[in-house]
């Protein structure tokens, strides 16, 4: 019995390094699946009734309705206005496969005013998309900017690897999308295609700010 439980523990292990290796979402989400499955295994077997087999529990569940949402949403087939929009007109992909992809790596959330997006000098900042709403952009807690629907904010560090430059916070009520920064990053690696268009899109972004920022100046030193 412990035998079993150890080799089942073995494989548990396995699965998660292995999920660490492949860029599809879906994939890496199986594989911890897999572990999950071990795990709980790995647990009973050994006759370690208590929180390790709770934990695994709630790993195995947690990656089950994870698994289960990315599937029902791929054979739906069906995209939100929200999601349309950023895929065709501001980052420019036809492909449904490769928008497909890239839902993958996307968690919608709704925001209220006051939230905080991105704290100055935060190390590895979230990549946001707002697809309605504005934020504030803050700087040494004087606000400098605000950005709105259909650009990013932390793509700047994102590109550099940067830490924060700024603080962002929820102006008016906003429908956003937070993108796994790590998961994105493999994506670009394996499909070249898909990194000139997210590059492309978030040089218009800053594009955007840089041309916002530069008449905010020249408005500043007009009225001083």
């Amino acid at each position: 019995m412990d035998d079993l439980g150890t080799a089942y523990g073995w494989v548990a292990g396995v699965a998660l390094i292995a999920a660490m290796i492949p860029h599809q979402v879906r994939l890496m989400r199986l594989l911890l699946l897999i572990a999950g499955i071990f795990g709980v295994l790995h647990f009973a077997f050994a006759e370690e009734v208590g929180t390790g087999v709770v934990l695994a529990l709630a790993f195995l569940a947690v990656n089950t309705a994870r698994l289960y949402q990315l599937w029902s949403r791929a054979r739906s087939g069906s995209m939100t206005s929200e999601e349309r929009e950023l895929f065709d007109h501001v980052m420019k992909i036809e492909d449904p496969s490769q928008q497909n992809r890239l839902r993958d790596l996307m968690e919608w959330r709704d925001m209220e005013v006051g939230e905080m997006l991105i704290e100055q000098d935060q190390i590895d900042p979230p990549l946001i998309y707002i697809a309605s709403g504005r934020a504030a952009i803050e700087r040494d807690g004087q606000i400098v900017s605000e950005v709105g629907a259909g650009e990013f904010v932390g793509e700047m560090s994102h590109i550099s690897g940067e830490g924060a430059s700024a603080t962002v916070k929820v102006a008016h009520p906003m429908r956003m999308a937070r993108l796994d920064r790590d998961a994105l990053a493999q994506l670009t690696r394996s499909l070249p295609e898909i990194g000139r268009a997210v590059d492309g899109a978030f040089n218009r972004s800053l594009a955007v700010k840089v041309v916002r920022m530069n008449r905010t100046t020249q408005g500043a030193q007009t009225s001083g």
